[in-house]
């Protein structure tokens, strides 16, 4: 079984890449002392597998992370709380689950051992400032890995020094457009590519005190695209400001889904982008 956990980042904290990142959550997952799984072999590691990678300087209200459990770390809430006690006792912090189902928002009162939510607000704690879990739930492992399940992103950007109207204007003619060719640097090495199949969703949402505000979703298949290569196409003289990753989008045979969707017992609602 697996924990997936979502987590925000967001403020000064956008600037460290993604294996800072990954330093720091295993930090906060030894400090909250989660029965994680390590490697085997002479140097063993904790065992975690992040979403796809959020480029530094980016802004995220989902990003996710997996942690394989240790096959004892789950305590059946059904079971009532003496039998959740005495497991956590004997093989230190346990995660309460009812009748093996997930119960996101239900605190457990009654129980030594920590729910769901009580586990994200613990996570949310250890974690420095800019980083909040807002949702951790269950999974049974299956299926394909968290960045290959991922097929669209969702985005809020700005774009500096440019009005609503204006903005409007680009987005039509771009959605218009049979192609649209970008140029970005990868392994050193200036690559072209036609990124109009990618733009699934593009639309001026306001105003912030910079210019426009824009939301998209974008394919992150058979790469992700991201709104950096949007704004030199909608509006060349522009620089873009502030970026901010919304979603991680699957889909399944149930369609269209978030990896796993926020609580409404987490710590506090993220500030809009024009805020």
């Amino acid at each position: 079984m697996r924990l997936r956990v979502r987590f925000s980042k967001t403020g000064k904290i956008r600037f460290i890449g993604h294996r800072d990142v990954a330093r720091v959550t295993e930090r906060a997952v030894r400090k909250v002392g989660l029965p994680v799984a390590y490697s085997e072999g002479f140097s063993p590691r904790m065992r975690m597998s992040f979403g796809l990678a959020l480029p530094t300087g980016y802004e995220s209200d989902g990003e996710f992370v997996e942690l394989p459990l240790v096959d004892s770390a789950l305590v059946d809430g059904a079971q009532g709380g003496a039998g959740a006690s005495d497991d956590v006792a004997a093989g230190g912090p346990a995660i309460v689950c009812r009748g093996g189902a997930h119960a996101p928002c239900e605190h457990e009162p009654e129980l030594d051992a920590p729910s769901y939510c009580t586990i994200a607000e613990a996570l949310s704690e250890a974690l420095p400032v800019g980083m909040e879990v807002s949702a951790a739930v269950l999974t049974d492992g299956r299926g394909p890995s968290l960045q290959a399940a991922v097929r669209t992103c969702g985005w809020r950007f700005e774009i500096v020094g440019l009005d609503e109207a204006a903005a409007a204007k680009a987005v039509a003619a771009l959605l218009a457009a049979g192609t649209v060719v970008t140029e970005r640097v990868h392994k050193g090495e200036t690559v072209s590519s036609d990124i109009r199949p990618s733009v699934e969703v593009l639309q001026v949402v306001g105003r912030s005190d910079l210019g426009a505000v824009l939301s998209a979703e974008l394919s992150a298949t058979p790469r992700v695209v991201r709104p950096s290569e949007l704004v030199p196409a909608l509006a060349s003289a522009h620089d873009m400001g502030k970026a901010r990753r919304t979603h991680q989008w699957t889909c399944g045979a149930a369609g269209r889904a978030e990896p796993a969707v926020p609580s409404r017992c987490a710590q506090r609602q993220k500030e809009t982008l024009s805020g």
